[in-house]
């Protein structure tokens, strides 16, 4: 079920599995970039999801001020949801990709993280 969706970014949630699939789909604003890390964060506490992939592979980079938030007030709220395991698709822009190895690391402090080349492996190593 599609639970969130722009033209920038797709939030579906899979009941039967209690996986949530987010798909970005290129750039966005620095509200809209924030705006929806918060609503993907409530969705997943409101559906009580236990895995999330996160598929980032045409998120473009974010600003440097972006990027503080994600890896310090985003990292923190995200390590309160009752997660299992976080899939990552990587980025396929480098700069994007090294920013957001940064959110991977501060997560799997506390959360199993793995990152795929596709959705597929993503979904099977998620769900095992």
């Amino acid at each position: 079920m599609v639970c969130f969706q722009t033209d920038y970014l797709q939030v579906e949630h899979h009941s039967k599995n209690k996986v949530l699939v987010t798909q970005w789909y290129g750039g966005c604003s620095s509200l809209q970039y924030r705006q929806a890390l918060i609503q993907i964060m409530r969705i997943a506490r409101d559906l009580q999801v236990h895995y999330i992939i996160l598929d980032r592979r045409l998120l473009q980079p974010v600003t440097t001020e972006d990027l503080t938030w994600t890896c310090t007030i985003y990292a923190k709220a995200y390590t309160k949801l009752p997660l299992r395991k976080v899939a990552v698709l990587q980025a396929f822009n480098i700069i994007t990709q090294q920013q957001q190895q940064q959110l991977y690391e501060r997560l799997s402090d506390h959360i199993p993280v793995a990152a795929f080349e596709d959705l597929t492996s993503a979904y099977a190593w998620i769900t095992e």
